[in-house]
């Protein structure tokens, strides 16, 4: 909405310009009976003055000010573009470099979290077997005395 607003205040005034710096146009203006006429005579002094107006505005853009501000502005515009590239270059590499650090940190962590999962896999095991043979122990020894109580009565 801004740019609509702006371009149709910078339009009021380039006509409301052109009405106070054309004697003629205003004397025709004020003579038109209806909004066709007045649209003509508008239509018919800027026809004329179209290429008058144009030529000024060629003079003006070819001017050296205007020429040496493009410049300028040309040179700003390639300044803040190497600057931007640079930082995104070094913007980009610290993140590559937090990157390696994170990787680094997380095989570390998971190269831990793998020995300490076969440590407790080696020392469950460990306990496993410890109970397993204790308990065939317990139930050879009940068997034992089973067979020998067995034995007894059969003797």
């Amino acid at each position: 909405m801004k740019k609509i607003s702006l371009l149709l205040s910078t339009l009021g005034g380039a006509m409301s310009g052109y009405l106070l710096s054309n004697k003629k146009l205003r004397e025709e203006l004020m003579k038109a009976k209806d909004p066709e006429a007045a649209a003509r005579a508008l239509g018919k002094h800027l026809q004329k003055d179209g290429k008058k107006i144009a030529e000024q505005m060629r003079e003006f853009v070819e001017s050296e000010e205007v020429q040496s501000n493009i410049t300028k502005a040309k040179q700003f515009t390639k300044n803040k573009a190497d600057e931007a590239k640079k930082e995104l270059t070094q913007l980009a590499n610290s993140g590559k470099a937090k990157a390696k650090a994170g990787i680094k940190s997380t095989a570390a962590k998971a190269k831990s979290g793998a020995q300490k999962t076969t440590s407790r896999a080696k020392t469950a095991a460990r306990k496993g077997v410890t109970r397993t043979t204790a308990k065939a122990k317990k139930a050879a020894a009940k068997t034992a005395r089973r067979v020998k109580a067995k034995t007894r009565k059969l003797s």
